[in-house]
C-alpha cells in the first residue's frame, strides 16, 4: 500500500516556468510525492532543478555545441577574446563585470559584420557575437562556446558545422553536444545529419544525438526519437504520429516516463498544455490515473497567430485539442476570459488559478536597494521604468522601443529578459527611439528576477491585443509586479491586465498601440510621485488577491472538489 499519493507533471519545455513549480509545491504540501518531466536541460538562463525533476538527459551532456575557443573560427575566436579581455579589464577596476557593452571603454557594438552584446554580474558574464541566424555565446562560467542558432541549410550549414565539430572533437568526447534547434528535442534532415553524425562516429565519444538518420550512425547510448508511428504504453497502443510529425517531438520525455513506471505508479498526472498532452491520456488510459491540464494557452490559437501561414499545424492542433480536453478530468487555466471561452468551446468546466510566484521564488525579505542600479551605469534618483521577460513577436516591442524617444534624461527603461525578437527591437531603438535612454540586462535566473522588479518605479505591459484571444493573456510580468506591488502601465485592449491592474487601481491603461501616447504617458507616470505612490499605496488591499497563498487556496479547493486531497 502505498504511503504517499504520486503525482507526475510533464511539461514540453527546458525552462521550467515558476506556475509548473507552483502546482509542484501545492502537491508536496498536500501529502504527494512528485516528479516532474521537462524536455533536456539547458544551462543558459535557468536555476538548478529542484530534486524532484527527470529530464531525458544528464545536463552535462546536453549542451548546444558546446565548444572551446580553439575549436571556432579565427575570426570568431578574435572577437570573443576581444570582449572577454575587456571584460576582464572592467572586473579589475570595479570588482564586477560589465552588464553592458557601452560600459566597455572603446567597445563597439559591430565588428566585422557581427553584432556584440555582454551580459555580466558580479560573479560571470556571458558574451554573444551574433551575424545572421548565427549566434555565439560565451559562458565565462564554463569557458564554453554555445551555438544558440544556426539556421542555414545544406551545404552551408554543413562546411560550418564541419569545420567546428571536425576541430573539437576531443572536446566533444567530454561534454558532449547535441544539433541545433529547440534545446535537444529538435532534430535534423537529410544531409546536415549525416554530416554531423559521420564526424561524430569516428570518435568513442557518446555523442547525443536527436534526429531521423539510422541510429547505426550513432556510437553511445542515446534516448533516440522513436520511430514516427503508433506509441505504445504498457501494452496498449496509440495513434498520435500526425501530432508527433507535425506538432510536437514528446518521444525523450515519453522514454523518461516509460523509464520510471517500473518504481512508480501515478495517481494524478499534471500536463502543461497541449505540447505534451498526448503523454498524459495515454498514462491515464492504461494506469486508470486521473489526468489535470494546464492550459497556459489556447494552443491553436496562439499558433494562428504566430505562425499564420502554417495551415496544417493549425488544423491539427484545433483538432487534437477538441479530441483531448474533454478526456483530461481537470482542466485548469490562467485567466477569467479564457476559462469562459474554453469552457464554452469544450463543453468542459476550466477553473481559474493565477500565476504566481513558487514558494522558493517568493520575494519576502526582498526590499530596494539604494545602490543596485549603479551595476548598470545608472546614477542615482533615476525614474526605472521595466519590462521583463520574453522578447518576441506581437508584445508591441516596436513601440516600446519608440516610447523611449520621449523620455527625459532622468529616466531609464531598463530591460531584463531576451528573446528573438531583440534585434528587431534594438534596431528599432536605433532608427526611431533612444537608445540612450535604454538598459538591456539581458537574461537573469527566476530566483534574481525579482531584485529588478522591487527597485524599480514602474512596470511596463507594453502588450496591445491584435484579436480577442489575444486580449485574454495574462503574462507572468503581470503577477510578478503584484508581488513586488509595482506600479504598471498597461494597453486598455487588453481585457484581463485591464481586469486585474485597473479594478485594483494598481495600474493606467493607454493605447500603447499609439507611440505618441505610450512615450508621453510612460515619461508622465515616471515624474508623476503622487500617483505612483497611491497606485503603490492600492496594493495593500488587493496584493494577496494573487499571491502564493490565494492561489494555493485556490488550487487547493480544486483538488479538493475532485477528491484529489482532503478537504479541510
Amino acid at each position: 500500500m502505498k504511503e504517499k499519493k504520486i503525482a507526475w507533471l510533464v511539461t514540453h519545455d527546458a525552462y521550467i516556468d515558476r506556475r509548473i513549480l507552483f502546482f509542484a509545491d501545492v502537491l508536496m504540501e498536500n501529502g504527494y510525492s512528485v516528479k516532474l518531466f521537462p524536455s533536456a536541460y539547458t544551462d543558459f538562463t535557468n536555476d538548478s532543478d529542484p530534486d524532484y525533476v527527470v529530464r531525458p538527459l544528464d545536463w552535462n551532456v546536453v549542451k548546444l555545441y558546446a565548444l572551446s575557443l580553439d575549436a571556432l573560427m579565427e575570426e570568431e575566436r578574435g572577437l570573443i577574446t576581444h570582449v572577454i579581455d575587456a571584460q576582464e579589464a572592467y572586473h579589475r577596476e570595479n570588482g564586477t563585470y560589465a552588464c553592458a557593452l557601452e560600459l566597455l571603454a572603446g567597445m563597439e557594438k559591430t565588428r566585422r559584420g557581427y553584432t556584440l552584446q555582454t551580459v555580466g554580474e558580479r560573479s560571470g558574464y556571458f558574451i554573444s557575437i551574433q551575424r545572421g541566424n548565427r549566434v555565439l555565446v560565451y559562458d565565462s562560467h564554463t569557458g564554453h562556446t554555445t551555438v544558440i542558432s544556426d539556421k542555414r541549410t545544406g551545404a552551408q550549414a554543413g562546411e560550418y558545422e564541419r569545420a567546428i565539430v571536425g576541430a573539437n572533437l576531443k572536446e566533444i568526447d567530454t561534454q558532449g553536444y547535441t544539433t541545433v534547434g529547440d534545446v535537444a528535442l529538435s532534430y535534423t534532415k537529410g544531409p546536415r545529419g549525416r554530416a554531423l553524425a559521420a564526424h561524430c562516429k569516428t570518435a568513442d565519444n557518446g555523442v547525443w544525438l536527436f534526429n531521423n538518420d539510422p541510429p547505426e550512425l550513432y556510437r553511445g547510448t542515446p534516448i533516440p526519437l522513436s520511430p514516427v508511428g503508433p506509441d505504445t504504453l504498457g501494452e496498449k497502443q496509440f495513434d498520435f504520429q500526425d501530432f508527433r510529425k507535425i506538432l510536437f517531438e514528446y518521444s525523450p520525455i515519453l522514454e523518461q516516463v516509460r523509464r520510471a513506471l517500473p518504481e512508480e505508479t501515478p495517481d494524478l498526472v499534471y500536463v502543461a498544455d497541449l505540447p505534451t498532452l498526448p503523454i498524459g491520456v495515454m498514462l491515464k488510459e492504461v494506469l486508470g490515473c486521473t489526468l489535470m491540464v494546464d492550459c497556459h494557452e489556447w494552443w491553436y490559437k496562439q499558433t494562428r497567430l504566430w505562425e499564420s501561414t502554417w495551415a496544417e499545424k493549425i488544423a491539427l492542433a484545433e483538432k487534437s485539442e477538441a479530441e483531448l480536453y474533454p478526456k483530461c478530468d481537470v482542466c485548469i487555466t490562467v485567466g477569467k476570459y479564457l476559462a469562459q471561452d474554453m469552457s464554452a468551446c469544450y463543453h468542459k468546466h476550466f477553473d481559474v488559478i493565477y500565476s504566481c510566484m513558487s514558494a522558493a521564488l517568493r520575494l519576502e525579505d526582498t526590499v530596494p536597494e539604494a545602490d543596485f542600479w549603479h551595476t548598470y551605469g545608472i546614477p542615482d534618483g533615476t525614474r526605472i521604468a521595466i519590462f521583463q521577460g520574453s522578447m518576441t513577436a506581437l508584445r508591441n516591442l516596436d513601440n516600446l522601443a519608440r516610447a523611449t524617444r520621449y523620455l527625459e534624461d532622468d529616466c531609464r527603461l531598463v530591460v531584463v529578459g531576451g528573446g528573438d525578437y531583440q534585434e528587431k527591437f534594438l534596431h528599432t531603438l536605433e532608427k526611431e527611439g533612444n537608445p540612450e535612454r535604454v538598459v538591456m540586462v539581458g537574461w537573469v535566473n527566476q530566483s534574481e528576477l525579482l531584485r529588478f522588479t522591487v527597485n524599480a518605479d514602474l512596470g511596463v505591459l507594453p502588450y496591445s491585443a491584435v484579436d480577442e484571444y489575444y486580449s485574454y493573456a495574462v503574462p507572468n510580468k503581470l503577477m510578478e509586479y503584484f508581488e513586488a506591488t509595482l506600479p504598471m502601465l498597461y494597453d486598455v485592449s487588453m481585457k484581463e491586465v485591464s481586469m486585474v491592474a485597473g479594478e485594483h487601481g494598481v495600474g493606467v491603461g493607454e493605447d500603447l498601440s499609439d507611440p505618441v501616447k505610450f512615450g508621453q504617458t510612460l515619461n508622465r507616470l515616471l515624474h508623476d510621485e503622487e500617483q505612483l505612490s497611491a497606485m503603490k499605496k492600492q496594493y495593500e488591499g488587493c496584493r494577496n488577491k494573487f499571491s502564493f497563498e490565494s492561489q494555493r487556496a485556490a488550487l487547493e479547493t480544486v483538488l479538493g472538489e475532485h477528491g484529489l486531497i482532503e478537504r479541510v
